[in-house]
């Protein structure tokens, strides 16, 4: 009898103790998913200090304090930089119904009992499903003197450096439009991207008159960053000269996250520039450096892959000559050497301009600025035409990884990639 009652003791608590493991690990493709929580969702938070607020989770059966960031935005949608000439949407420094909570997906752990004691005052569970409903906590506290230290984004300001656990990226400190290193860690192979490439083409007054502008000519300057463990935000002032004078100017966000860049472009082109522009387009692609026998999957090409060989193949040019649709843009270049790049376009506000497929495939072909001759391939969008009046907005997103083995054909991962979990927010 007292065996029994000893092994059922023991029973009790060791199966505390495990429950932690009893959530499956995150799929590759979901770990290290940014968890974005708008502050509408928490309307009981606005208000507080932001200094105030942390979270925790529990992992291995403790709760600890996980990486975290508070952003606040400014009334155009866009992170807020003071300075910059676009209002706060909220009030400096206190939570509002703009700001912005987040977290890696990863970091979500077990739920906490009420044995499971913690520093500070809880104020909000938010609860994650993935696709196949499994639960996973995150608690947010307030006063907790409890901090993490990991930081998943690096980034030195000073030489325009971003290290991440997968990735580094090193800018021009002259211009951020051009990339001085890229290395990828997992990568076989030298540098497996040499430059991004911007080109704007516009007749001047008259289609007599074709001019090309590019990385030469369009320059970004930093003028601020806000640096987290989640996500580096850094705000550009983008301009496009012309014989020395900005015809254009623009504003740039660069927002570096462990496993994918955005650069988010806005503004309004005045009137009386915009009618010297004749016939305007611009393409953004990224030049690989020697990813020969690389396969590329566009959203509206053929389900047969274009194979980078130096030159044009018949895939290749069924994926340039068909445009893309709308928000159906997705490009896909699997290196097969543990490197996928996963592109997207995200046009914002009334910006909807017909956009296609730029797809150089050359061994030898020179387009500087570049570091290595040769387009192998040099892949992105080609946006066709500008408006005559008003904004011009856009996100490109581009997502690094190892691969996308075992999710499936890229129509299917390329939607769950930037698919969230499910979310709901309880408070306590």
């Amino acid at each position: 009898m007292n065996l029994v009652k000893y092994a059922v003791l023991l029973v009790g608590f060791v199966l505390p103790s495990i429950s932690f493991a009893l959530a499956p690990p995150l799929r590759q493709i979901d770990a290290f998913k940014v968890i974005t929580v708008e502050g509408e969702d928490m309307p009981w938070l606005v208000g507080l200090p932001i200094e105030e607020l942390s979270l925790a989770a529990m992992l291995d059966g403790v709760m600890e304090p996980i990486p975290f960031q508070i952003d606040e935005y400014n009334q155009g949608g866009a992170v807020y930089f003071d300075g910059w000439h676009v209002p706060m949407a909220g009030t400096a420094n206190l939570m509002d119904t703009t700001d912005k909570l987040l977290f890696l997906f990863k970091d979500a752990g077990e739920r906490k009992t009420k044995r499971d004691q913690y520093d500070g005052e809880l104020l909000a569970e938010i609860i994650t499903r993935d696709r196949d409903g499994v639960e996973r906590f995150v608690y947010l506290v307030r006063n907790s003197r409890l901090r993490s230290d990991e930081q998943y984004v690096r980034y030195s300001a000073e030489i325009g450096l971003v290290e991440t656990d997968f990735y580094s990226l090193r800018y021009n400190n002259e211009n951020h439009l051009k990339w001085d290193d890229f290395r990828y860690n997992n990568y076989v192979g030298e540098r497996p991207l040499d430059s991004m490439k911007l080109r704007f083409d516009t007749g001047i007054l008259t289609p007599m008159t074709d001019t090309e502008l590019n990385n030469d000519q369009m320059i970004a300057l930093p003028t601020g960053e806000i640096i987290g463990p989640i996500r580096t935000t850094t705000q550009l002032d983008f301009n496009m000269y012309l014989f020395g004078m900005s015809i254009i100017e623009l504003s740039m966000q660069i927002y570096h996250y462990p496993k994918y860049v955005m650069y988010d472009v806005r503004g309004v082109i005045p009137v009386l520039r915009r009618k010297m522009l004749v016939d305007p387009s611009l393409t953004m692609s990224l030049d690989a450096n020697q990813l020969l026998g690389a396969a590329i999957r566009t959203a509206t090409g053929p389900k047969a892959p274009g194979v980078v060989d130096g030159k044009i193949d018949e895939n290749e040019q069924l994926m340039i000559d068909t445009p893309f649709e709308g928000e159906s843009n997705w490009i896909w270049v699997n290196s097969k050497r543990n490197l996928d790049v996963l592109a997207f376009v995200d046009y914002l506000g009334d910006f909807n301009e017909p956009m296609g497929l730029l797809l150089e495939d050359d061994l030898d072909r020179a387009d500087p600025p570049e570091y290595f001759p040769g387009q192998q391939p040099n892949i992105g969008y080609h946006v066709q035409s500008f408006p005559m009046k008003g904004f011009l907005g856009f996100v490109v997103s581009i997502f690094l990884t190892d691969g996308f083995e075992g999710e499936g054909e890229p129509e299917k991962f390329s939607v769950y990639a930037r698919t969230l979990p499910e979310l709901e927010i309880r408070a306590m």
